[in-house]
């Protein structure tokens, strides 16, 4: 989904037909905007470029071209008439992915790595030897042995490990 190099041909814009590398923008751009959409939404019932950017310090341009390619699969996007000007070009809504991506939404591999990460935590702070133990193995058991069974049981509660596609929006906005 998140492609961080592409091999380019003749027939896409590359005269030498060498592999060009692109810029990964999820990180350091689309990941900041989509939290703070997502943050920004629980406050307010949509939210425009111009408040994305006050808070990811980002400049207009770079948000509205992150919510481009973050539309449809995690926002609502709407493009006002503006003379091409994206301070008020706003987010309606979210979709339950960008609620995953962003891990508002748990899924149920993220639930069950929480778990185990969480059973090792409390085993590191744990003075009884025997509870130390016992929370060790619970750790080992949910990040290794029984981590499918533990992932399939934990989907019938949040949903599926993984969305195979975009989803529509079911959740509160």
């Amino acid at each position: 989904m998140h492609n961080l190099a592409v091999t380019r041909s003749a027939e896409t814009g590359s005269k030498s037909g060498k592999a060009e590398t692109v810029e990964d923008t999820w990180g350091v751009r689309d990941v900041p905007v989509l939290n703070a959409v997502v943050a920004l939404l629980e406050q307010s019932y949509m939210v425009t470029v111009s408040d994305i950017a006050g808070r990811t310090g980002l400049d207009l341009a770079d948000v509205a071209r992150s919510l481009d390619a973050l539309d449809p699969t995690y926002v609502d996007f709407r493009k006002t008439e503006t003379g091409g000007d994206p301070t008020f070009w706003y987010v309606h809504k979210v979709t339950p992915e960008a609620r995953r991506a962003v891990g508002q939404w748990p899924t149920a591999e993220s639930l069950v790595n929480r778990l185990a990460e969480a059973f090792a935590e409390e085993a590191e702070d744990e003075e009884d030897i025997e509870r130390q133990y016992q929370l060790r193995q619970a750790a080992t058991l949910l990040a290794q042995t029984v981590h499918d069974v533990a992932v399939r049981v934990a989907a019938g509660v949040v949903g599926p490990a993984e969305e195979a596609g975009p989803a529509e929006e079911t959740g509160p906005a």
